[in-house]
């Protein structure tokens, strides 16, 4: 039976230490596609609020051209 505990105890602490070992390499790791996704994510939003701008200002501008007398054509 003590030998049966010490292999249980030596597989554990093997699997324990690979445990760590993967966790360091994990961490070690760039992952170089995250800049590139949150440079798409952050332009996309920004052309987004752009484009609401857009919209917010043209009807404005529009509603005040339509407002000048002869503004619609000779």
């Amino acid at each position: 039976m003590n030998s049966l505990n010490t292999a249980a105890l030596r597989v554990a602490l093997a699997m324990q230490d690979r445990g760590r070992r993967l966790a360091t390499e994990l961490r070690g790791r760039r992952d170089a596609g995250s800049g590139v996704v949150e440079t798409i994510i952050i332009v996309a939003g920004f052309a987004g609020l752009a484009f609401v701008v857009y919209l917010a200002v043209s009807s404005k501008v529009h509603g005040w051209i339509n407002k000048i007398p002869g503004a619609s054509g000779p």
